[in-house]
């Protein structure tokens, strides 16, 4: 961890992280494909990720550890973004799915939930609402299965 991370409390280790976990599921399906790679690149700089660090996650995926947000908003946000990349190439991969479920499982949402909260987010995600509606859909969800 840089001085930096030290002093920003790992925000940057924490958005490395979330773009791991991106491209993770963009290449579930074994590629990145041109709507992906677009999508990873504008939700990585949103975070301060800039696109050569996007590059060298990509072809080092494996040596990224994961961290998980500390906040409910940014594991709600995380999820979102994580909805996003699954419907990004208009395609649904049953693996693209299964590490969705698995990374909520790690962002802290209880087992019982996972697959009506990853339907729901994809419902939201096909939806198009803005970033507010969409997180306000999700804890709406949350508030309703706790």
């Amino acid at each position: 961890m840089s001085i930096g991370e030290i002093l920003t409390g790992g925000d940057h280790a924490k958005a490395l992280s979330h773009v791991r976990n991106l491209i993770r599921i963009a290449i579930a399906d074994g590629n990145v494909d041109d709507t992906e790679y677009r999508l990873l690149v504008k939700i990585a700089r949103h975070k301060g990720v800039d696109e050569e660090e996007v590059k060298k996650i990509i072809a080092n995926v494996n040596d990224f550890e994961f961290i998980p947000p500390s906040s409910m908003d940014e594991r709600n946000l995380q999820l979102w973004h994580l909805g996003r990349m699954v419907l990004a190439d208009g395609v649904v991969e049953d693996e693209e799915i299964a590490k969705m479920s698995r990374y909520s499982v790690g962002l802290g949402y209880k087992a019982e939930i996972i697959k009506p909260l990853v339907e729901t987010v994809l419902k939201v995600v096909e939806e198009e609402l803005d970033e507010d509606d969409a997180l306000a859909a999700i804890r709406k969800f949350l508030i309703k299965n706790q």
